[in-house]
């Protein structure tokens, strides 16, 4: 009996040594987790302008907003990249990808990684995850690339199957990249790999609210983190697993957590617990631990539902081609404007968290997408950037001051009178009415008075500061006086106009400097573009010149003429064949005519191209989908 006794006692000195070693090394982690601040984006691994590896059916008018028939499908982004080129080689494309969004502040992307997906899905990842990687190192651009392995699983799947596959797929990752340091890492060199269904690496982790019988039983956190310790023990790089948290009201789970993971982050989904999110931030401050802000700036999905019976219409289904557009809608959010956007920066800054993650860079398919298109320019981006510098350099003053005028189209109470596709609104932030003006940012160095056509509206002080106006059909003229002298004065690109059959949802956001950055935006691709002309054709500089000013002139006309007529497709694609047209003209004249023929064919090639066929990869619906979101779950 005295050497069970004996025993035992050394098995539980032991227990708390090693579990005391274990934190001591997680916390050596955490304090060097992010070696700076850090805005990380997530990125669709899909959702770019290459000629291989993109699916271009999502980003060309003709197959988004220019389409009249769904197929299931409900699209109205129209990415700017798509207006400014033909689709590019893929290593362009990507360095177009991430040029551009440095632009707007963002210093790496995030790729989320599904592990049970098909082989196809999982080819393409690997290979477009490492091609990134690679541009990022051969044209010396300062960013780097993180993944969030989707842990989603159901109990038909053993996780010893899943574990395998995130094992070897990590690993060949690591190797084809070559240990780069473009991977994002902490500052003691380990790899920073957020996790996504975290606790789902376990049976007792599958149901809903697990979080209660982890409380219940702090030993299923342990098992949580054994399996993510062995998988540690099998990778070829040093890894830090980031967990998703989703529980954030209650003190015992976040501590169970953070007694295993050096760093927690949160989904978009659970951003209205405010007091959660910020009780989270204090435990984290507590534990000298880092704080990750989520950032999101829109929603809509592009999934059509029967209103019939709530179901999702099934893409390219003999009920998607039949089905009238009055028996079909689509979901999304009402962020009112900018004003969730600003108020998740404001928040960052106040909480002065260590990295800002954002969602997204470029799914369009969720509507939550920073990247430039026909919807909003750079505002949402050049926002993201003021707020970025004064988190990190507290900085509250901004090179160019800035006025961005955003609104839903369509009139006052006028949600849903359309006569085809509708939406169904989820208002967790904002209540409807909140909608039904115009609303108006300014970013100033100093207070001005605003005026909307003529009429005075307020004095803006210094800093970010919202107006919200009476919503009207027609133009929308801002302006920004100091004295006697118009600082600002800007005409938005596209008037208000009612939604007459299929709502367009997405929020419209101009601003002041749009021109400005999408000439800097376009400088990227075409100083790639013209190179290659160079190198092809032997033109002179001053061809080089006159073709990049017809480019940025036929950019420029389409952008416009898409704005006004977008909703009127017949229209808009006269016009864009008249712009293309007069290009092809301002080429002729530069090139030879045998090269202006080659050149010819080289065109019709790109356009042609008609990239991936399709998103889906045959996977188990439970698993499909880049939008998963964890239910919000809080412990009261």
């Amino acid at each position: 009996m005295k050497h069970l006794k004996i025993l035992s006692t050394i098995i539980l000195f032991l227990s708390t040594y090693f579990n005391i070693i274990a934190q001591t090394t997680i916390q050596e982690t955490a304090d060097v987790f992010f070696p700076e601040k850090v805005v990380i984006a997530l990125n669709h691994p899909y959702f770019n302008y290459a000629v291989n590896d993109a699916y271009l059916k999502g980003m060309k008018y003709e197959t988004t907003f220019g389409e009249d028939s769904f197929n299931g499908k409900y699209r109205t982004s129209v990415p700017h990249v798509s207006l400014m080129t033909n689709p590019m080689e893929n290593k362009d494309a990507y360095e177009f990808e991430m040029r551009s969004a440095k632009l707007m502040g963002i210093d790496a992307f995030k790729f989320e990684f599904r592990p049970l997906g098909s082989d196809f899905y999982i080819r393409q990842f690997k290979k477009i995850f490492a091609a990134y990687v690679k541009v990022a190192e051969e044209k010396e651009i300062d960013f780097k690339f993180t993944i969030a392995v989707e842990m989603n699983r159901n109990k038909n799947i053993p996780v010893t199957h899943m574990m395998m596959k995130v094992e070897k797929n990590l690993n060949e990752l690591f190797e084809t990249t070559n240990f780069s340091k473009k991977w994002l890492r902490t500052g003691n060199g380990k790899v920073i790999v957020f996790t996504k269904f975290t606790q789902k690496v376990i049976d007792e982790g599958l149901v809903k609210l697990y979080s209660k019988q982890f409380v219940k039983d702090p030993s299923l956190m342990e098992k949580v983190a054994d399996v993510y310790s062995s998988l540690r023990n099998k990778l070829k790089d040093d890894v830090a697993f980031v967990y998703q948290a989703d529980v954030v009201g209650n003190n015992y789970f976040v501590n169970q957590v953070l007694d295993h993971f050096p760093a927690v982050y949160t989904a978009r989904g659970i951003q209205t617990y405010e007091k959660g999110i910020d009780n989270l931030k204090r435990i984290c401050k507590n534990r000298k631990r880092p704080f990750v802000q989520s950032v999101f700036s829109d929603g809509q999905g592009v999934q059509l539902y029967s209103k019939v019976n709530n179901k999702k219409v099934e893409e390219g289904s003999k009920y998607a081609q039949t089905v009238q557009n009055r028996d079909l809608y689509i979901k999304g959010n009402n962020y009112k404007m900018t004003g969730t956007l600003r108020k998740l920066l404001e928040k960052g800054v106040n909480r002065d968290a260590d990295a800002f993650c954002v969602s997204s860079w470029n799914f369009y398919d969720a509507g939550s997408h920073f990247a430039p298109e026909i919807h909003h320019g750079y505002g949402p981006g050049l926002l993201l950037n003021y707020y970025k510098n004064q988190w990190k350099n507290g900085v509250t003053t901004t090179q160019d001051e800035m006025v961005m005028v955003s609104f839903k189209n369509y009139m006052t109470g006028g949600l849903n009178k359309n006569t085809g596709i509708t939406v169904k609104v989820n208002s967790r932030f904002y209540k409807l009415p909140e909608m039904d003006s115009v609303e108006i940012v300014t970013v100033l160095n100093e207070q001005g008075e605003v005026y909307c056509n003529n009429e005075f509206v307020g004095t803006a002080p210094k800093g970010v500061y919202a107006f919200y106006v009476p919503k009207e059909k027609g133009d929308i003229h801002v302006r920004v006086k100091r004295g006697k002298e118009s600082v600002i004065n800007y005409l938005v690109p596209k008037n208000i106009q009612a939604a007459e059959e299929n709502i367009d949802f997405l929020t419209y956001t101009f601003s002041n400097l749009d021109r400005k950055f999408a000439s800097f935006s376009q400088e990227i691709i075409l100083n790639n573009e013209i190179e290659q002309m160079r190198k092809r054709f032997l033109i002179s500089r001053q061809d080089q010149i006159d073709w990049k000013m017809a480019a940025t002139e036929r950019f420029i006309t389409n952008l416009e003429a898409i704005q006004k007529y977008g909703h009127d497709s017949e229209k808009y694609l006269s016009i864009q064949d008249k712009n293309y047209k007069k290009y092809k003209l301002q080429i002729k004249s530069i090139l030879e005519d045998l090269h202006y023929e080659i050149w010819c064919e080289l065109e019709e090639s790109a356009q042609n191209n008609k990239g991936m066929l399709t998103l889906d990869d045959d996977v188990d619906d439970v698993l499909k989908g880049y939008n998963i979101l964890p239910g919000t779950q809080n412990l009261k």
